[in-house]
């Protein structure tokens, strides 16, 4: 079963081997590994009828009674020579279009995955610096093996055995000189490339850890400065970036160690067939088609040996490519496995139509578990929330509480059940206990709340709604007040006012809190439950508040009260 939306390819992610995975992924884009091949052999093609027409130009200039016409050798040259240049773009090109189908179809994979598993379970399997790293530059990482190195491997196939066919036919004894110094050229590649990919491997790996602890001390900016501790961040930072500078060299030094390994060998291949050819012509060998040799037939070999060994060059060359593209697969495949290891079954539904009296939010049955977890969270929950409704979602820690707004707001996705969801609710304003403000004005986080611009008099005015006018001591440039990281400057009563202002000039109706107040004084509390609810009433707002707090209970003439889910005990 694959993700919704997904492709096939998701259903082997959590159990396909690297490779396989890589293979699987270009599965529904091989007209252009098709169109690759054809490009290839269309050049050898040419290469070989080229090397014809040179060898039959010089041999018959020296030996033929009659000259040949050079004019039209010329022309005949420079068409082959276009059609073979033409032929190697488009094998690239068909290699580049390939890649960027795979990376972009991965990419659209990553994120519905993203959103299937919800922002919720997102946050608990990784953070943001690793999934955007896994985004960005692991599948950048594929671009090599996708763009060059299944074109190479096809043309280290097609090509030798083309260039073979054509030294049988004229000299089997020099065609099997090149087949036998063939073999020895991957055999040294395929240890090279063991320690390749296990370095890539580790360059990837740092280069993830790396990325996400860079984020979280740019993230922690601000405590670690509180705590005297950005000189030893600094140096540890330093490290870990020498470390993968280190990595890195290792790789370039792999790579650089392939490409002489595989300029040395048909170098010496090519040597031994000039040999054969040279002592053949004067004589010194007549063994088999060596004393029938010819100008022609020694020249076209000659000129066709560098071209027989050049697809093992390139190969060898874009070998590191799969070493990357291996060790990137690792680490993206089990990103687009399914988070639960099981695939939710609930059902998500949206109504368009029906009148004002439909509830905004329609649960039945619903069951959420968390990975690892085999009690659920909620239980067979069957609720309603109307228009205008005030709801307190209450319970001890551990009921659920934040789970379920969280389900309310599509953050996570239930296990088992049915959702309904109204048109009104597709948009909605989401406070929780900690309003998370940006580092930069406050204009500019009011200005989040939509995307078009907001007038400045209308943020006043959502301001002074929220309880926070701008002439207040602790806004003392107003709008351009400065905000710093962990709300440097206010309070966090005055965040969650800011956080208020901010929902209502978005303009939506539901409002889901998550313990709003919990980190309030009781003075605090009481001022911005009065703000809240008068603009509820006001403006006709849906309230859903997840709170152990009484001041919030007294208020709300609803209230679902969730209890823990005890562990079935299991039959002796």
């Amino acid at each position: 079963m694959t993700q919704p939306g997904g492709t096939d390819a998701q259903a082997t992610d959590d159990r396909a081997s690297p490779g396989q995975w890589l293979r699987v992924r270009q599965r529904p884009h091989r007209r252009w590994l098709a169109l690759s091949a054809a490009g290839t052999l269309v050049a050898t093609l040419a290469t070989i009828a080229l090397a014809g027409l040179v060898a039959w130009a010089v041999h018959g200039t020296l030996f033929a009674a009659a000259p040949p016409y050079l004019p039209g050798i010329l022309l005949g040259g420079l068409a082959l020579l276009g059609l073979r240049y033409a032929a190697q773009a488009l094998r690239d090109l068909a290699g580049h279009r390939l890649a960027f189908a795979v990376k972009q179809q991965l990419r659209t994979d990553l994120l519905q995955q993203v959103r299937h598993a919800g922002p919720a379970r997102l946050a608990g399997q990784t953070t943001a610096g690793a999934w955007a790293e896994q985004f960005q530059t692991r599948v950048d990482d594929l671009t090599g093996y996708y763009a060059r190195y299944l074109p190479a491997r096809q043309a280290v196939i097609l090509t030798p055995l083309a260039i073979l066919a054509a030294a049988f036919w004229l000299d089997w004894l020099a065609a099997l000189l090149l087949l036998l110094a063939a073999p020895l050229i991957p055999a040294f590649m395929a240890i090279v490339g063991m320690g390749a990919e296990q370095i890539h491997r580790r360059q990837q790996e740092e280069a993830n850890r790396l990325a996400g602890h860079f984020l979280d001390r740019i993230r922690s900016l601000d405590w670690l400065r509180r705590a005297r501790a950005i000189t030893a961040t600094e140096i540890e930072v330093v490290e870990r970036s020498h470390q993968q500078r280190r990595l890195t060299m290792r790789t370039l030094r792999v790579a650089f160690l392939s490409s002489a390994i595989m300029e040395f060998f048909s170098a010496v291949a090519i040597g031994m067939v000039a040999i054969y050819i040279g002592f053949a012509l004067f004589g010194a060998i007549d063994y088999g088609p060596a004393g029938d040799i010819t100008l022609f037939t020694g020249l076209f070999i000659l000129l066709l040996a560098p071209e027989y060994f050049l697809p093992l060059r390139q190969f060898a060359q874009s070998y590191h490519d799969r070493a990357g593209a291996l060790a990137a697969a690792e680490s993206l495949a089990p990103a687009l496995a399914s988070p639960n290891g099981a695939e939710a079954s609930a059902a998500v539904t949206e109504v368009t139509g029906g009148d004002e009296t439909d509830p905004l939010l329609k649960l039945e049955d619903v069951m959420v578990h968390y990975p690892g977890q085999r009690t659920p969270v909620l239980q067979h929950l069957d609720l309603e929330i109307q228009a205008g409704a005030h709801l307190a979602l209450t319970g001890p820690s551990g009921s659920g509480k934040s789970t379920l707004l969280a389900v309310c707001a599509g953050f996570l996705p239930p296990t088992e059940g049915r959702i309904q969801r109204h048109a009104r609710a597709r948009h909605f304003a989401w406070i929780d206990q900690d309003a998370h403000l940006f580092h930069g004005s406050l204009r500019e986080n009011l200005q989040l709340a939509r995307h078009a611009m907001i007038p400045d008099a209308e943020m006043a005015t959502a301001l002074e709604q929220a309880g926070l006018p701008l002439d207040a001591p602790e806004l003392p440039d107003g709008l351009d007040t400065a905000i710093g990281e962990a709300r440097h400057g206010l309070s966090g009563g005055q965040a969650q006012r800011v956080a208020v202002a901010r929902a209502l000039l978005s303009g939506h109706r539901l409002w889901l809190l998550d313990e709003p107040t919990s980190a309030l004084d009781v003075e605090t509390e009481e001022a911005l439950l009065d703000t809240l609810f008068r603009l509820a009433d006001t403006r006709g707002l849906t309230l859903v508040i997840a709170s152990h707090h009484a001041a919030i209970h007294r208020r709300c003439p609803q209230q679902l009260e969730l209890a823990p889910v005890t562990p079935e005990t299991p039959h002796a």
